[in-house]
């Protein structure tokens, strides 16, 4: 078969998972081009060398070039990451479609696969090519209001959106608008990268839990008694608000004499650490996962580190800034399979920033204080309390049980036209 694959480039897990889905693809011989935007061309071919690749850009340029990305948390919609991005710009959207199906139309594929390609759905509709899904529940019409964890804090408040542009677009191919935003991510097969547990949702037909699409844990091993092994993936950046996190763990670090520290992250984040006898460096993405496998405590945003965390059985320390993110901290949270730090059960902010929406205040955790001796104790608290450990074990399990029950390329394949 032939398939096409993209997915939203402003984080590693979705190029990770689209990247695991082609190994398996090509495995069994299918033909696969994966549609990246320039900035991750480099990073597809290190991943995937032989998968071909079309080279479409993914968010309006206009925003990638300006001096200060504006805030933006999608705390109940994803309007707020659209707008902070640009994407009220119809021009860029139909654009971006249009260069979209002209690819599809190229390679005439019988099934189109999308991870969070904002774009995607619509083109693929045009070409009247069937799509699979790969998103959390949380960006699907099939799941709870985004921000459901603190539904209560909406109080009547009006949200922003970003479907006009979406609309106009769907009209110069003749289909039928979207009345709902998360519409944009819903396919004829979504497939969930988790497990009910850890995702509650009212599942439907076409919803699939798969568990996480990535390479699987290592069978475990035993091993000599050590320093206990704290994994953190720092995402500052990628449009979302910077903040203290980086320079508290680098305190955390110096300060900890009785741990060992690995973090995967950009460049930027280097001069914050220095290399030595209780900090592994700065690793890529592949030396993570094995270093997963090895891991006594995982600090995360919350999206898919987290479940490649609990599928190995390692208890989790959140900080998300995305309400999907928060939706499995808090599950994790309430497993007890780990914690959200404990700033994060404030209230959330709302501000208004011009450059998202002139009138429409925003929600987010805009200025958390995260301090090095708040994670210290967060992290003691998971390291010596054996319930965490067990609990994720607890749901190691049941991604596990959620990963084994399906096989994926006959899922997509299944799907195909």
């Amino acid at each position: 078969m032939r398939i096409v694959l993209s997915f939203w480039d402003g984080g590693e897990g979705h190029l990770a998972r689209v990247a695991h889905l082609v190994t398996l693809l090509r495995e069994r011989g299918d033909r696969c081009l994966i549609i990246s935007s320039s900035a991750k061309a480099a990073r597809v071919r290190t991943l995937t060398p032989e998968v071909e690749i079309a080279e479409v850009d993914t968010r309006p340029e206009s925003r990638l070039l300006a001096k200060r990305l504006p805030q933006y948390s999608h705390a109940f919609r994803h309007a707020q990451r659209r707008l902070a991005l640009g994407f009220s710009d119809q021009d860029f959207v139909t654009a971006n479609t249009g260069r979209v199906l002209e690819v599809l139309r190229a390679f005439r594929p019988h099934v189109v696969v999308n991870d969070y390609h904002d774009t995607l759905r619509i083109a693929a509709e045009a070409a009247g090519v069937p799509v699979v899904s790969l998103a959390m529940a949380h960006g699907l019409r099939s799941g709870p209001t985004l921000g459901t964890w603190k539904i209560h804090e909406l109080a009547d408040r009006p949200l922003p959106e970003c479907l006009r542009s979406f609309n106009h677009t769907r009209a110069q191919w003749n289909l039928a608008p979207y009345t709902d935003e998360r519409e944009t991510f819903e396919g004829d097969l979504n497939l969930i990268p988790s497990c009910p547990e850890l995702d509650p949702v009212q599942q439907r037909t076409n919803d699939v839990y798969v568990g996480p699409v990535m390479r699987p844990p290592a069978p475990p091993q035993r091993r000599p008694r050590r320093r206990p092994l704290v994994v953190s993936y720092l995402a500052e950046g990628n449009n979302r608000p910077d903040s203290t996190y980086p320079r508290a763990l680098a305190a955390l670090v110096r300060a900890e004499r009785n741990l060992k520290f690995a973090v995967m992250g950009g460049a930027r984040y280097a001069r914050y650490f220095r290399t030595g006898e209780t900090f592994l460096g700065m690793v890529p993405a592949q030396r993570y996962l094995d270093l997963l496998d090895e891991a006594d405590l995982v600090i995360t945003h919350g999206g898919t580190t987290l479940v490649h965390a609990l599928e190995r059985s390692v208890p989790v320390l959140c900080l998300p800034w995305t309400s999907s993110e928060a939706a499995w901290a808090v599950r994790a949270e309430e497993h007890g399979a780990g914690m959200l730090y404990p700033a994060y059960h404030r209230p959330l902010e709302w501000r208004v920033d011009d450059a998202v929406h002139p009138s429409t205040p925003l929600a987010g955790h805009w200025s958390l204080p995260i301090s090095a001796q708040g994670l210290s104790r967060c992290v003691r608290r998971i390291l010596e309390e054996p319930g965490h450990r067990a609990a994720a074990a607890d749901l190691a399990e049941r991604l596990s049980a959620a990963r084994s029950r399906f096989d994926l390329v006959d899922l997509v394949r299944g799907a195909g036209r």
